[in-house]
């Protein structure tokens, strides 16, 4: 639960698609890796500002018109988020760099589904506590693991990955 703003408290949910469980081991040498939505999304920002930095106003621009499965192109963003990439730049002396945590929170609120939230290093954990006692098991052998991969083998398809 995030309480940093008493007057919106939010629920955060960790977005496990963006470690390293979304590979699956092909061979010792070689692995299949989803793709990471808000990679391609930083990539079309790059390509277009051609700067480490800009303004909040260039990038609300670009980024209206940027769709994905969650979000249609030429979108009117909200004035809240407006806002956020503002006072982004308000740290950063009128430009927003794009490769700070700052941006990075903020192409989350922009594209929750593709963007994970990134966290302050040391101020979040992951609560277990009960698992176990409520029939949750948290481990499994390397065999439970292969067996539950070989019985699996289109799994990576129904997850929406592309391998």
């Amino acid at each position: 639960l995030d309480e940093s703003d008493a007057s919106q408290p939010r629920v955060i949910i960790a977005n496990y698609l963006y470690l390293h469980a979304d590979c699956i081991e092909g061979s010792h040498f070689y692995q299949y890796c989803c793709a990471n939505p808000c990679e391609d999304l930083m990539g079309q920002l790059e390509s277009s500002i051609r700067a480490p930095h800009s303004t909040p106003e260039e990038i609300m621009r670009l980024v209206s018109t940027m769709s994905t499965p969650s979000a249609a192109s030429n979108r009117t963003l909200s004035p809240a988020l407006a806002r956020k990439l503002e006072d982004v730049a308000d740290h950063h002396e009128g430009l927003v760099p794009l490769h700070g945590r700052l941006f990075a929170q903020w192409m989350h609120f922009a594209y929750p589904h593709e963007c994970p939230y990134p966290h302050l290093a040391g101020t979040t954990k992951i609560s277990v506590e009960g698992s176990e006692e409520a029939g949750l098991k948290l481990s499994w052998s390397e065999a439970e693991m292969r067996s539950y991969v070989e019985s699996s083998p289109d799994s990576a398809k129904a997850t929406g990955c592309d391998m």
